[in-house]
């Protein structure tokens, strides 16, 4: 499929550079905070600052990915951010925190712009009997890099210092910005460019939803990150959980690495759930299997970070974080090939944008909740409160979803004419 499709190559590849220096710099920034403040909830809220910018740009994101070009809108998402990465090398430099966070929160903004605006422009770059496997290795990547990025990225801080994990976040949006440029192949339909600016995007925003409330199955599948992201503000305690049996960046950049392990193997997992597009008809096993996949990576995801607290030794830790995470990242996967082949090209900026942002918000509040329980009253309730919060969460959406997971079927929404050709049989990964 790489082979034929050079064009999604060259967006894979710009999405595969600038992830792993995220990471890179993600694990140095998370540890310097950390060893500044003393505070075992300083990572977390970092992480908060990372993540909930999007929810609140993605209206005018997802505004501008649908009716602005989108091969320009992901090269000034990449290029906006390299002064951004730059500036946190000024925060070590100064041990600044709040120039740090300053420099996260930027950061989050522009991956508000990158990561919807790529996901929707995936299904124009790749033939339709494809994107299943275009979508897997997406998600696929995103875990290989994390493992390469954090596992990389705690060496190369302890090594050499942060400033040159910093630096390589920096050159890694440059690099991705040269990859896109070189994309010819249309990322979007053809329709007239329209002003995305003040009202006019909270204008596309309702239409945008004002299509999600009319699709049983596109308003259940907007609504699944939501489970397991509630629980995602652990990740900012990993170093905390690090530093209980190691005082190096290694161990950091480990667990974050087995979190990524885990995120490659579920896409993996995920390909034999997307073997056909889903539909939003009455009774479509497509539809059922994604459904079904999502409540149940949630309830897992919780189940396998409840175990943490009580775990005395690093290996186990691992083991632990790379299952919790496989199930993450086979939701994540698989409800948004969902999303992506139920929903018309000229809404799917904006749809993906607010399945985006309220998978972000979710994060966000998170891992503020975990910061300030953290600090409060012991990194043990912090997990304990939030994986009881994912469990009920999946349970609850379940029920919500039954009329589309079980098995005599019940109406979803209709198949309008606008969704994108949905049908038949198509490889896994």
């Amino acid at each position: 499929m790489l082979a034929r499709n050079p064009e999604f190559r060259r967006l894979l590849l710009a999405s595969v550079v600038s992830m792993i220096g995220d990471w890179f710099s993600f694990v140095a920034i998370t540890d310097l905070v950390t060893e500044l403040t003393g505070r075992p909830g300083t990572a977390a809220f970092f992480y908060a600052a990372s993540v909930l910018p999007v929810f609140l740009v993605s209206p005018l994101a997802g505004a501008i990915v649908d009716r602005r070009d989108r091969r320009s809108t992901l090269i000034w998402a990449d290029l906006a951010r390299v002064p951004l990465a730059l500036l946190l090398c000024v925060a070590a430099w100064q041990g600044n925190v709040a120039l740090a966070a300053i420099g996260v929160i930027g950061l989050g903004i522009g991956s508000a712009f990158f990561d919807p605006g790529s996901s929707a422009a995936t299904p124009n770059l790749v033939d339709p009997a494809d994107l299943s496997a275009a979508q897997s290795l997406m998600g696929l990547m995103w875990g290989s890099m994390l493992v390469v990025g954090a596992g990389l990225g705690g060496l190369v801080s302890d090594l050499l210092g942060r400033y040159v994990a910093f630096s390589v976040n920096a050159a890694s949006f440059l690099l991705s910005a040269w990859l896109l440029a070189g994309i010819r192949r249309p990322m979007q339909e053809a329709r007239e460019a329209r002003d995305a600016g003040g009202g006019e995007s909270w204008n596309a925003f309702r239409e945008a939803w004002r299509y999600i409330k009319s699709d049983r199955a596109v308003r259940s599948l907007v609504f699944a990150k939501v489970g397991v992201s509630s629980a995602n503000g652990l990740v900012g305690l990993l170093p905390v959980f690090a530093r209980t049996t190691s005082t190096s960046g290694l161990a950091t950049g480990l667990l974050f690495a087995m979190r990524g392990f885990g995120a490659l193997v579920g896409p993996l997992l995920a390909g034999r759930v997307m073997r056909k597009r889903p539909t939003s008809q009455r009774g479509d096993r497509a539809l059922r299997g994604i459904v079904l996949a999502c409540g149940i990576s949630t309830m897992s995801y919780a189940a396998f970070y409840a175990v943490m607290p009580v775990t005395p030794w690093f290996l186990p830790m691992l083991l632990l974080v790379c299952c919790a995470h496989l199930g993450g990242g086979t939701q994540w996967t698989v409800s948004t090939f969902g999303l992506q082949s139920l929903t018309p090209d000229r809404l799917r900026g904006r749809v993906l944008s607010l399945d985006y942002g309220l998978a972000t918000l979710a994060i966000g509040m998170s891992a503020l909740v975990a910061g300030f329980l953290a600090d409060g009253y012991g990194v043990r309730a912090a997990t304990w409160i939030l994986t009881g919060a994912a469990a009920l969460y999946g349970i609850a959406w379940l029920v919500w979803t039954r009329p589309l997971w079980r098995r005599e079927g019940a109406a979803g929404g209709s198949a309008s004419a606008s969704s994108p050709a949905l049908s038949t049989t198509e490889p896994s990964l």
